[in-house]
């Protein structure tokens, strides 16, 4: 009985695993016939793959190098899709109406014709940042460069751009006005507990457990002095919120680069000759001749 199940078992097998083999016989057939014409056709296969791979080698002499470097912000005030939508219309400026860019950075003429291309992307990876500040936005913006002789003038260029458009400048006078209302109220409940300390410290009455009574209600000391403590983290917090409310931070500035390192010409020339032997398949397959 148990010898039957084993052999349906095995029917079964085999009855699952035959179609599987029937597709990969065909795939090996498929592949053997490629190779076969692209044998029979080796000449032309190679003739197509060594033009586009001279075409992708070419390159580096049509293209002219240039330099590409990044650089880190974080923002307080301005949302990220923000920002991306600022830099890009930047970026439709560049090139020949290089002087309406050079008037939008507050640049010289020069210095906004290295720009080749402005690019900026967002980062999720928020150790950088205060998590609890869900206004913070932390993104990167890539540079495409000329030279990079004037790369502070443009690096303080963007940064002035960013900060100091008219919506920036709105959240930013919003938000100090809110933590300065905060620190207001702080310093007046802490004026309020000063004033509640000294009348603790003169008019309570010691008991044994270490509490006291004063007008007759029962008052623990030590949480006037904890609530003290609580407004004077509070207060720390909204003077550095108020220290740092600038709209744009440098986190990492864009680094001066000594050579140029964009376009990658080896990725690209790698590039064209995987291309190349897609191509060159296809042509075959399509107008070589049979294999005998």
């Amino acid at each position: 009985m148990s010898e039957q199940k084993q052999n349906n078992a095995e029917i079964d097998l085999l009855y699952f695993f035959k179609p599987l083999g029937t597709v990969f016989k065909k795939i090996g057939d498929a592949l053997l016939y490629i190779f076969r014409k692209i044998k029979a056709n080796i000449i032309l296969f190679g003739v197509i793959v060594l033009v586009i791979t001279l075409a992708g080698y070419s390159l580096r002499y049509t293209i002219d190098p240039s330099y590409q470097t990044d650089g880190i912000f974080v923002s307080s005030v301005l949302p990220g899709k923000y920002c991306s939508i600022l830099l890009k219309n930047l970026n439709k400026l560049k090139g020949e109406k290089n002087l309406l860019l050079a008037k939008q950075l507050k640049i010289n003429n020069e210095a906004a014709g290295d720009i080749q291309s402005i690019n900026m992307s967002t980062m999720r990876d928020t150790f950088l940042i205060d998590k609890r500040d869900s206004t913070i936005s932390l993104f990167k913006i890539t540079l495409t460069l000329r030279s990079v002789q004037q790369l502070d003038t443009i690096q303080w260029g963007l940064v002035n751009y960013l900060e100091n458009n008219e919506y920036a400048m709105k959240r930013k006078d919003a938000k100090r006005k809110a933590l300065e209302a905060m620190k207001t109220n702080l310093n007046y409940k802490l004026e309020s507990l000063d004033s509640l300390k000294k009348i603790v410290n003169n008019s309570i009455i010691p008991r044994s457990e270490g509490k006291g009574i004063i007008l007759g209600e029962p008052i623990d000391p030590v949480s006037i002095y904890q609530a003290e403590l609580a407004y004077y983290r509070e207060q720390l917090n909204i003077d550095q919120a108020l220290a740092t409310i600038d709209n744009i931070e440098v986190i990492q500035p864009f680094l001066k680069l000594d050579h140029t390192n964009y376009p990658r010409y080896n990725w690209l020339m790698t590039w064209f000759f995987l291309i190349s032997l897609a191509i060159a398949s296809l042509f075959v397959l399509v107008f070589g001749r049979r294999p005998k």
